[in-house]
């Protein structure tokens, strides 16, 4: 049914098919509209939430419409549309074709027809996934305060959405906080013999990563390094380059600099001298995430980095993350563990280093990964939050109508 659905409101079907009759009409479905930005961002979210609809109500039918792009692999149980021209006679026409018992706009964007003209129609309409960026909050068409109170719910990523969308008048019953979506994020494997041999090594020294380095950050890196030592005299820092085939010629300056060095391609695993080790193997970032409690994400400094890695993997695997300012292209990422107190930012060489002597201090370093942990595995819970809030306005809707 829904496929014909779907070619008789692209109007693939004849004039004989202009409305179904009325024994075959398809009963109450979800018309849910991605907006472009969360395209944009990846679908992984809207999956998330398609796939926990369908397990809490089995034969849920959705329209999906998303932005123009390449198709999409969908359940079953959801047919691909595309979202009406932004006018009010085509907000009608969708609205009178399909007929939907729930609008579900995800993302950001207010679609001023299409939510004008289902409450006209009596057809609830409610937003999920919404998130106003830091630092400027800003609200753009958010501050229409006319089309929010046409909206019977919104679910907010995190709390400081909430006190915007309050602040703008809206009534906070109307409101919902329900985390941010996403995938969780699959962490990096290693050799657990070669951790518990790495782990022997190092358990009685304080140790840092630095992740993907450029050739332009090294010197900070260096300084930072120098800075920590004298809080932790036996501070030993994992290096690995952003250019692997780097490390050999790096490890010769670095020891005519007077730096303890060793790398895994050679010496294999540092002594109890080795002031910096050099991890020239980007597959074992696994193994380095594990060992060290505190990872700089290299390239965030300058925002040289070519091999740059996301926050989400020694976030994973309990390592505090330290960054910079240039934070593309995980901006998004990063905001999210910022957001929740899960990252330290600093903006300097000197800040690196005042960082990274601070946070060796595992009561400090323990916070940052115990809040990092919470953000990268609590996508689950906000695809719950999200379901559950569409079925009770579904339900809420239908009942109204039945009265």
């Amino acid at each position: 049914m829904l496929g014909s659905l779907a070619r008789w409101w692209r109007g693939e079907t004849g004039p004989e098919a202009a409305a179904p009759p009325p024994s075959e009409a398809p009963g109450p479905l979800i018309w849910m509209q991605v907006s472009p930005e969360a395209a944009s961002a990846g679908l992984d979210g809207v999956r998330q939430v398609l796939a926990r609809l369908d397990r809490l109500r089995p034969g849920m039918r959705v329209m999906l419409a998303l932005p123009p792009g390449p198709e999409q692999a969908l359940p079953d149980t959801v047919e691909a549309a595309v979202p009406p021209e932004d006018s009010l006679a085509a907000a009608r026409d969708l609205l009178d074709r399909v007929r939907p018992g729930l609008v579900v706009l995800f993302g950001n964007d207010l679609p001023g027809a299409l939510i004008t003209a289902a409450d006209r129609a009596g057809i609830a309409v409610m937003m999920v996934d919404v998130f106003l960026p830091p630092p400027a909050r800003r609200l753009g068409r958010f501050g229409q305060r006319g089309l929010l109170r046409r909206i019977r719910r919104i679910v907010v990523r995190d709390q400081a959405s909430f006190g915007l969308l309050e602040r703008q008048g809206l009534d906070p019953a109307q409101i919902d906080v329900g985390g941010a979506l996403g995938l969780p994020p699959k962490p990096l494997r290693c050799s657990e013999a070669e951790r518990a041999s790495m782990a022997s090594l190092t358990h009685t020294r304080p140790v840092w990563l630095a992740a993907a380095v450029p050739a332009a950050e090294i010197d900070a890196v260096l300084a930072a390094q120098a800075h920590a030592q004298h809080h932790a005299h036996r501070m030993l820092l994992i290096l690995a380059p952003d250019q692997p085939d780097d490390a050999l010629e790096l490890g010769d300056r670095l020891t005519d600099a007077g730096w303890a060095v060793a790398s895994r391609s050679l010496e294999g695993e540092p002594d109890a001298e080795t002031e910096i080790f050099l991890a020239d193997d980007p597959a074992e970032y696994g193994l380095w995430y594990r060992i060290a409690p505190v990872s700089y994400m290299g390239g965030t400094l300058i925002g040289a980095a070519s091999q740059g890695r996301s926050p989400f993997e020694p976030a994973s695997l309990g390592s505090a993350v330290v960054h910079g300012p240039q934070t593309a292209p995980f901006a998004a990422d990063y905001a999210r563990l910022d957001e929740a107190r899960a990252a330290r930012s600093i903006h300097d060489d000197t800040s690196l280093g005042e960082a990274i002597a601070d946070l060796m201090s595992p009561d400090r370093a323990a916070v940052l990964a115990h809040n990092a942990w919470a953000v990268t595995s609590g996508g689950a819970a906000a695809a719950e939050a999200i379901v559950r809030a569409i079925l009770r306005e579904f339900d809420a809707a239908r009942a109204e109508r039945t009265s």
